[in-house]
């Protein structure tokens, strides 16, 4: 491999070079690469680019090829960012070994490059990110000829990833405050509860029920009671109400959301007595009234705990998904079970009802509401069509995409009235009871093992959290005064560009400067983007229009009003982050006090 092209994929691409397999330099190839793409410039290619691109400043390009295209593009639109995508490993591989193409893939607007189809979905998440309104999606000559139906599937693909990338944006907004308070506040408890990492498969073998609190729990409610004996029972959410209302004890109840509203689930004291497996997103105050006996699990999307506690994502076994269920089945995944069966996911409103008996949380207003939005049907396991709506749906496909994560277990879905789940067929509670019930586990297993694994507190550990918190806090202060600075010293700056246009150039750069300071803190992203998503979404996607606008008015015009607004929503919003970091340090000082 190519030297120069290493050191470049290692500063700017290191996903890439994780691809690759290694960081040490590879042997040079002596073999020359096939060369499959025009050496002439393609003109004709490159005016359908440009009748195709309009005024959008992003570019997907599928295929990386040999780079001439790529370079006859960065050379033609110098004002717009690449975006690639090459599909062939081995291709580029071939490519990067036979070639120096240092200079190419140093290219400022050559922004980014997945190679592989496990890296096509981080591209999107970039491409989204930064994309405006409209995306130029091209693809090299080669690829327009012989793979043109693959083209349209990925465009379909990029096409659902940014509905779900956005509804999940306007899901961040909508719950950022509660989801940032609950990050913070649970990091004490992280070093006084066992992690779903420590117990990874400690019951290796077993069989797991995932109970929700869909209607059709009511008809097999008895049978889950007799199951407890011989199979794990994890009450997802609300379905714990159910259960108890039954004199069923789970052996695990699963919370995941975060706000207050969900402190109703749990307001009878005895849905408290089964151990309790909290994500870091769920809502503070449930684990906070329950002393013992629970489980924690930061998830692989809670930035500001991996920053507080210094984990690394890999480290972590718990993904985010839109439904409590979608938790509660990762975490019997992680215990050991190698059968899995679903109780209680409907996904849909069977008979026009919305939840098992005994489940109260939610008022008969609300739940008309429900029903009333439940436009589509879906398919049930009695060869009938439900009612059913997109949330649901969503709910659906990911739990189906978590099966297919998991090959190696058997999932089985009891659920007698709920949609079908591809990947989990129908079997009844009374065939599962068969083949299960050879198999013993006494109530209180999960307790137990958690009374055989006592949690030790670390004291080196909590006095990390507890200075890196304290460094936050002083930091957020200067952060402030830094913001302040930055307003003061950009207030004129349309004005200077059509009257002092050198020194508004040289005010754009130490705007750069000082707003670089202010971003590039390795705390920011982690906070700022929870706290204020849909502001930092907003100032990133119109980032490429600031960079490559070489009309000085314009460029300045854009820094007032879009840098502009964001530091005015980080001022408005620093004030109640400074508040829970503190009272997140308040809760980790704590644990010295305790433990001194």
């Amino acid at each position: 491999m190519k030297h120069a092209n290493l050191e470049v994929i290692q500063q700017r691409f290191p996903h890439v070079l994780e691809m690759l397999g290694s960081v040490m330099p590879i042997a040079e190839q002596k073999e020359e690469a096939p060369v499959y793409e025009q050496l002439e410039r393609d003109e004709i290619w490159l005016q359908a680019v440009a009748e195709l691109m309009e005024d959008s400043k992003i570019l997907f390009v599928y295929g990386f090829g040999q780079g001439l295209s790529i370079a006859d593009l960065l050379e033609r639109f110098p004002d717009r960012w690449l975006f690639i995508y090459e599909p062939d490993e081995e291709a580029f591989k071939k490519v990067i070994s036979a070639y120096d193409i240092s200079f190419l893939l140093n290219h400022p607007n050559l922004y980014w490059i997945s190679v592989g189809e496990s890296q096509l979905k981080l591209l999107f998440y970039l491409l989204c990110s930064y994309m405006q309104e409209k995306l130029a999606f091209v693809a090299l000559r080669r690829h327009l000829e012989n793979n043109i139906d693959i083209l349209r599937v990925v465009r379909e693909e990029f096409m659902e990833y940014k509905s779900d990338y956005n509804t999940n944006k306007y899901t961040e907004n909508r719950f950022r405050k509660e989801w940032t308070r609950n990050y913070l506040y649970h990091l004490s408890e992280t070093f006084s509860t066992p992690s779903i990492e420590r117990m990874f498969q400690s019951f290796k073998g077993s069989s797991a029920v995932v109970v929700s609190s869909g209607p059709s729990l009511t008809e097999d409610i008895e049978w889950i009671k007799k199951l407890s004996r011989h199979s794990l029972i994890i009450a997802a959410g609300s379905s714990v109400q159910a259960l108890i209302k039954h004199g069923i004890n789970p052996h695990l109840s699963v919370i995941m959301d975060g706000h207050e509203v969900n402190d109703r689930i749990f307001s009878n004291p005895d849905t408290l007595k089964s151990t309790l497996f909290f994500t870091s997103s769920s809502y503070y105050g449930i684990s906070e009234r329950k002393e013992n006996d629970k489980i924690h699990a930061v998830l692989k999307n809670d930035e500001i705990s991996q920053y507080f506690l210094q984990k690394h994502k890999n480290q972590l076994l718990m993904v985010p998904t839109p439904s409590v269920a979608g938790t509660a089945l990762q975490v019997a995944v992680r215990l050991g079970a190698e059968k899995i069966i679903f109780a209680g996911q409907d996904l849909s409103y069977p008979d026009q009802k919305v939840y098992s008996d005994g489940v109260e949380h939610f008022s008969a207003d609300i739940t008309k509401t429900m029903l009333d939005k439940a436009t589509q049907t879906v398919e049930n396991v009695q060869g009938g069509y439900n009612a059913t709506d997109s949330s649901f749906m969503f709910m659906k496909e990911t739990i189906e995409g978590l099966i297919q994560n998991f090959e190696q277990i058997t999932f089985i879905n009891s659920t007698r009235h709920g949609a079908v789940i591809e990947g989990a067929p129908f079997q009844s509670m009374e065939e599962i009871y068969d083949k299960v019930c050879h198999a013993v586990l006494e109530p209180d297993a999960i307790k137990q093992w958690m009374v055989d694994h006592p949690s030790f507190l670390n004291t080196e550990e909590i006095n990390s959290v507890k200075d890196r918190l304290s460094f936050v806090q002083e930091d957020l202060l200067k952060v402030q005064a830094e913001i302040r600075v930055l307003r003061k010293l950009m207030g004129n700056i349309q004005q200077l560009s059509r009257t002092k246009p050198l020194k508004c150039q040289n005010m754009i750069v130490e705007i750069e400067e000082r707003w670089g300071e202010i971003a590039n803190r390795e705390w920011f992203a982690p906070l700022y983007e929870s706290l204020i998503p849909l502001e930092l979404a907003r100032f990133d996607r119109m980032l490429p229009t600031i960079v490559t606008e070489e009309q000085l008015p314009r460029k300045a015009g854009y820094i007032y009003e879009y840098l502009g607004t964001l530091l005015v929503d980080l001022e408005q919003n620093t004030p109640d982050l400074l508040e829970m970091v503190t009272e997140a340090s308040k809760r980790v000082e704590g644990l010295i006090v305790k433990r001194a």
